[in-house]
């Protein structure tokens, strides 16, 4: 009997996976234990994890895998170990970062350049076992690029500038109701200014055969193999996968680019949750 979670700014994803290899579902609010209080978070458990365990008359569970956003250093996991103690207080529990997560959910246990494109994002060389080279994680001040936050980032700033085509400038303005000034006030007022950019992702998805918005996602995925594929000597050594809801929409641009800097993308899948549930039904 295992509980699963793999969580991002915006969501977290659980999976219980009972002695019978049956699986419970559910999805919960993001937790990122570098933004987020040591109450908030368990808050997040108490409230919306818990209660949903005990519906379903779970009670006792011997090992708990969490793979979260932020959870990369052992402070972090230390705290978050505490936390998920609310869960299960004898559980052996792994608290580990979101690229591990991913890795193992995309590879299955095999090699491979692992990819996160969500609404931040990051990358790492994946041995089969154990990540073996990681470029940090800056967030969305200083990285992130290609992510649905970095997208939106640089859509709303040129929208702002007036640097988009005018018909997109005038059916963005009239979707969202909004004036240059709200949308100034929203973005510093805004709890996650991350996820607020992030938001904006899904005006660029229903746009995205656009030729601007089409050359904007191509230019952000550039940024994003620059910044963090090619800094690995070895990628070309290496399948690349891909994981997370920006490479699973944006599809189309993401594998246009990997072909224009003959890079040698194998597989792009949108939710880590699915491919940790199996290997964790076949392996401890």
């Amino acid at each position: 009997m295992k509980l699963i979670a793999d969580s991002g700014a915006t969501g977290t994803d659980w999976a219980y996976i009972d002695d019978k290899n049956q699986v419970l579902q559910f999805r919960t609010s993001g937790i990122n234990v570098s933004y987020l209080s040591e109450g908030e978070i368990n808050k997040i458990i108490t409230t919306e994890v818990i209660p949903v365990l005990k519906e379903h008359k779970i009670q006792s569970i011997p090992k708990i895998y969490f793979y979260g956003a932020g959870c990369s250093t052992l402070p972090k996991q230390t705290i978050m170990q505490k936390i998920l103690r609310l869960i299960s207080p004898n559980a052996a529990i792994i608290a580990d970062h979101d690229m591990l997560g991913a890795a193992i959910s995309i590879s299955q246990g095999d090699k491979m350049c692992v990819c996160i494109l969500g609404t931040g994002s990051n990358s790492c060389i994946y041995d089969g076992k154990s990540i073996v080279k990681n470029i940090l994680s800056l967030g969305y001040v200083l990285g992130d690029e290609g992510s649905g936050t970095y997208l939106g980032m640089k859509f709303i700033q040129n929208l702002l500038k007036g640097k988009t085509p005018k018909d997109l400038t005038e059916k963005f303005y009239a979707e969202n109701q909004k004036t240059p000034s709200d949308i100034v006030y929203e973005m510093y007022q805004a709890p996650k200014m991350g996820a607020y950019f992030a938001s904006y992702s899904h005006f660029l998805r229903e746009n995205n055969n656009h030729p601007y918005i089409d050359n904007l996602l191509k230019d952000c995925f550039r940024d994003f193999f620059r910044e963090q594929v090619f800094q690995f000597e070895e990628v070309q050594d290496y399948p690349i996968g891909f994981i997370g809801s920006i490479a699973y929409v944006f599809e189309k641009q993401l594998r246009a680019v990997g072909r224009e800097l003959n890079v040698n993308i194998t597989t792009i899948i949108q939710n880590p949750i699915e491919g940790l549930i199996s290997y964790y039904q076949h392996h401890e």
